[in-house]
């Protein structure tokens, strides 16, 4: 099964540029999207007068889930604010991601790809490959503390990086690395006057182990 990796990084992106986002970590709250109401469980159901176990299909949608039909120009991602705000940036970028890559199913390969797109809208590798560039070391407890990502997310993301590495660079990077470049000047100062940094070389070495 193909997938357009690069092609989503590129609609990851451009959903962070559209919002105007400038530093991470992101909150929930701030993560947007144009075109569709993102709300809470518990306050639609306050509003539409639904109760919770309802919506939720008696907990089955646990933590959130593209409402669509309601009307032709209308979507609403409703979610579960009871949740950790590291597992649920994850999961309002996914549905964000069903909707930018046009998905008209949940199948497989649709979760594949919105499992990706939000990977890479909470941890951009523009980001990570600028600041490791300056000499900073990207692993777990990094991605948790900097990105704001769950234990679970950023060490699928560390073996993201092992195996691929910056392979999936696309057009909009520069326009990223521009969008953040106060955040990268400010919290991540160059380590050494060279922005060297082991952490590329280390990586390119682990790699060419692997069979």
């Amino acid at each position: 099964m193909q997938y357009d990796w690069k092609g989503i990084t590129s609609s990851a992106y451009l959903s962070i540029l559209e919002i105007n986002l400038t530093e991470f970590p992101v909150p929930a709250a701030k993560i947007k999207c144009k075109g569709v109401k993102i709300v809470s469980y518990q306050k639609y159901s306050e509003i539409a007068g639904v109760p919770i176990e309802q919506l939720t299909l008696s907990g089955e949608l646990d933590d959130a889930f593209l409402l669509s039909g309601l009307r032709p120009d209308l979507k609403i991602i409703l979610y579960n604010n009871e949740k950790l705000d590291s597992r649920l940036k994850h999961t309002i970028w996914h549905e964000i991601g069903h909707i930018k890559l046009n998905h008209m199913k949940h199948g497989k390969r649709e979760e594949i790809e919105a499992h990706f797109f939000a990977s890479q809208a909470n941890a951009p590798n523009a980001l990570i490959k600028e600041i490791a560039k300056r000499g900073y070391v990207i692993n777990v407890n990094f991605l948790v503390e900097h990105f704001g990502l769950s234990k679970e997310s950023a060490g699928k993301k560390v073996n993201y990086l092992k195996e691929y590495g910056f392979e999936h660079e696309n057009e909009f990077d520069e326009n990223l690395l521009l969008q953040f470049s106060d955040y990268l000047k400010i919290k991540y100062p160059p380590k050494t006057q060279h922005y060297y940094d082991n952490y590329f070389d280390e990586l390119e070495k682990e790699r060419e182990t692997w069979v």
